[in-house]
């Protein structure tokens, strides 16, 4: 939460009280319990709003939310709500690159 600012990286808006911790390499396809692959979302984001991550996969694996079994979540940039790229550290940082491609 704090490498996003108190930010939701899905829809951008404020994190508040509650939130949910997202693994974009999903733990039944061997992602693993590392700073690199989780975001802070906000609950509805997620998984209960129709348009959550988790209940639009097509555009969560474009956008990098959510990462294939067989690439390395390390090196797939996660895109932002406002087109920002990034790429997450174990370290907890980021790197930040251009909108339109890496």
């Amino acid at each position: 939460m704090a490498r996003q600012g108190g930010y939701c990286l899905w829809c951008e808006g404020p994190l508040g009280g509650t939130w949910a911790l997202h693994h974009r390499k999903l733990r039944k396809h061997g992602g693993p319990d590392e700073v690199s692959n989780f975001v802070a979302l906000h609950h509805h984001c997620h998984n209960l709003g129709t348009a959550s991550v988790h209940l639009n996969p097509a555009q969560a694996y474009e956008r990098g939310f959510l990462v294939h079994s067989w690439d390395d979540h390390t090196q797939v940039p996660l895109t932002t709500a406002s087109g920002a790229k990034v790429l997450l550290h174990e370290d907890g940082t980021q790197t930040q690159g251009e909108k339109n491609g890496w």
